[in-house]
């Protein structure tokens, strides 16, 4: 059985999420060493030492709330804060505005540890009894087998719990995710999810509990209805890291035929087979061991041809030979060269591609327009004729940084991620705020019911005026109690709109404004990047020109999901997707898709003037 680790998952969540620049929270950075420090000390807190827990310091303590902090608060410092400190000097004796963080959060935890016990109306029953009952367990070991209807096999997901506790007085179990540092809720909703489907097996179905210090305490409670809908996104991560096979989709077993795959455009003709055979022979003139396995899957613009590889063959020689294969065979771009599964992955330009029209091979699978609206959406169409889809209320995906060089195919991606949306939306349930620096971009869209206000053209509106307006539209979301679009509108009597800004062309904004107005906007950007996916407000910014001083760290880590059409370089390529690739892509509409795990190749679809037009006019759903 194919196994994957809580620890892995939360990696990927990490990166998935950008990283260690991307934190979006207002509280203060940690360290890992504080970190682990801070679990020690709730586990001594709650667990069974009564020399270190907390049941001497409260019966100890003057009968009040205030006594019981202050005792608790003073017993962390002299039996954990002080000798972990002391045992760590060397290590932490440069980092003492991580150190002073790190008390205040241990402060607050042991103020909450307070208020939750005294909360128990303690005089009804020993604290020892309480103490055992109510942290039900720390740093608990747990293993689920978890199916998905669309994977061949189980997966195994183990790991740890950081603590389990109990709610005596509602007797709802909640999984407390401690953390120090700061963060943000929709990362939290990702780990509980995780937790709800390490609980399964005990029939826990109730809410949980994300706890954070960052220093001061942060409580996020996430319902059942939250779980279940974080759990896609989660599933998906966890077929990917375990690479599990799909149903449908057979692997090929080394000494075995692959089956032919089937494609949605097309067979394989002797023209694509021969060309196959070239490339395998190019291949072994490199000492490339590989033997073809099977017939290629015929996408749209390039054939996928699976290789069984040689007994010799490293995957180190497998690396910086695409150019020398590319001057070999009769294709206008560099080949595609991965391994997945046991298998060499050769992907090939087409040399008859097809192109993916929007309205037959997108329309008929897009949700029909509902009450509480869609935040779902086609990426692009893969290999084999499926869609790739993306969620905007998903945090992988809930804001998306778009790259792509003159005639990769980038506006012609916005216009058909646009039609697609307006298709599944009604105006009720959608808006749209659309910035075009270029005045190209967005002309049909004039006039438009389905707009939030006019399209912004730059040149004649302060920018940071209108993200100061979004901001202010996402506060007042959440004074309304806002918290999770998709569950607000699933009961609300009138929905709220989702609310999907789009910028062509980043780069010609940031041209257009001075140095103080750039950090200006970038600041904006991180706020909304940070706080504004819950509230149902996404950004979708686009650039031509993916050079480091536009695409930097500040956007890298706020518009987490990445569609890199072809770029002009490696390095631009890097700065998207962390890796090449994006380079040797053939243009119009081919592209890589990061949300979660690795980069995804789907074919854009073509969008025409006429059906973009009667979307966004009388041919809206109302």
């Amino acid at each position: 059985m194919r196994v994957v680790t809580v620890s892995q998952v939360r990696q990927s969540l990490y990166w998935a999420g950008g990283g260690p620049g991307a934190a979006g929270g207002p509280g203060e950075a940690t360290l890992p060493l504080l970190g682990r420090l801070f679990h020690g000390i709730y586990a001594g807190l709650t667990g069974p030492d009564s020399t270190r827990n907390l049941v001497r310091p409260l019966e100890e303590a003057d009968a009040n709330l205030e006594g019981w902090k202050k005792r608790l608060r003073d017993h962390a410092y002299a039996w954990h804060v002080g000798p972990a400190l002391a045992a760590h000097r060397s290590e932490l004796g440069a980092h003492t505005r991580e150190v002073l963080a790190f008390w205040e959060a241990v402060r607050a935890l042991a103020d909450w540890l307070a208020e939750i016990l005294w909360a128990q109306e303690p005089t009804a029953r020993r604290l020892e009894e309480l103490r055992a009952t109510l942290f039900e367990a720390s740093e608990r070991d747990v293993a689920q087998d978890i199916l998905d209807p669309s994977w061949a096999e189980p997966v195994r997901i183990e790991g740890r719990l950081d603590a389990l506790l109990r709610q005596t007085a509602t007797g709802i179990p909640c999984v407390v995710e401690l953390k120090t540092g700061r963060g943000a809720p929709e990362a939290d909703l990702c780990q509980a999810a995780l937790y709800r489907l390490l609980l399964e097996q005990e029939g826990r179905e109730g809410p949980l509990a994300v706890v954070a210090f960052e220093p001061s305490r942060r409580e996020h409670r996430f319902e059942p209805a939250q779980l279940r809908e974080a759990e896609r996104t989660l599933r998906d991560l966890i077929g990917r890291l375990a690479e599990v096979p799909r149903r449908g989709r057979p692997e090929a077993r080394r000494g075995d035929a692959a089956p032919t795959p089937a494609s949605a455009f097309g067979s394989a003709t002797e023209a694509h087979l021969a060309l196959g055979r070239k490339l395998i022979s190019v291949l072994g003139e490199l000492d490339i061991d590989l033997a073809l396995d099977g017939a290629p899957v015929v996408g749209p613009s390039f054939l996928r041809f699976f290789a069984k590889p040689g007994a010799r063959l490293r995957a180190r020689q497998l690396h910086s030979i695409s150019e020398d294969v590319w001057v070999r065979i009769p294709v206008d771009r560099p080949p595609f060269i991965s391994i997945e599964a046991g298998r060499v992955v050769l992907d090939v330009q087409r040399p008859d591609r097809q192109d993916v029209s929007w309205a037959r091979h997108v329309l008929p699978d897009l949700p029909a327009p509902g009450r509480g609206g869609s935040s779902r959406f086609p990426v692009g169409v893969a290999v084999d004729g499926s869609l790739l889809w993306a969620d905007f209320a998903e945090p992988a995906a809930c804001h998306l940084l778009v790259a792509g060089t003159t005639g990769s195919g980038k506006s012609e991606w916005l216009r058909a991620m646009l039609a697609s949306v307006l298709s599944a939306n009604t105006r009720e349930t959608l808006r749209l705020l659309l910035i075009d620096p270029k005045r190209v971009a967005f002309k049909v869209f004039e006039g438009a019911p389905c707009l939030w206000r006019d399209v912004v053209y730059p040149d004649e509106q302060d920018m940071v005026a209108v993200l100061d307006d979004l901001i202010a539209e996402m506060a007042r979301r959440y004074e309304a109690g806002i918290s999770d679009l998709r569950t607000h509108n699933s009961s609300a009597a009138v929905p709220v709109p989702r609310i999907v800004c789009v910028c062509d062309e980043f780069a010609d904004l940031l041209d257009g404004v001075d140095r103080k107005e750039r950090r200006e906007l970038e600041l904006r950007i991180r706020r909304l990047g940070a706080k504004a996916r819950a509230a149902g407000i996404h950004l979708v910014f686009a650039t031509q020109r993916p050079s480091a001083d536009v695409v930097n760290g500040t956007i890298r880590a706020n518009l987490v999901a990445r569609v890199a059409l072809r770029v002009d370089s490696p390095l631009n390529s890097r700065l998207i997707l962390e890796r090449p690739g994006a380079d040797a892509l053939l243009g119009r509409g081919d592209l890589l898709f990061r949300s979660i795990g690795d980069p995804v190749r789907v074919q854009s679809p073509y969008v025409t003037e006429d059906e973009l037009r009667a979307l966004t006019g009388s041919g809206v759903p109302s």
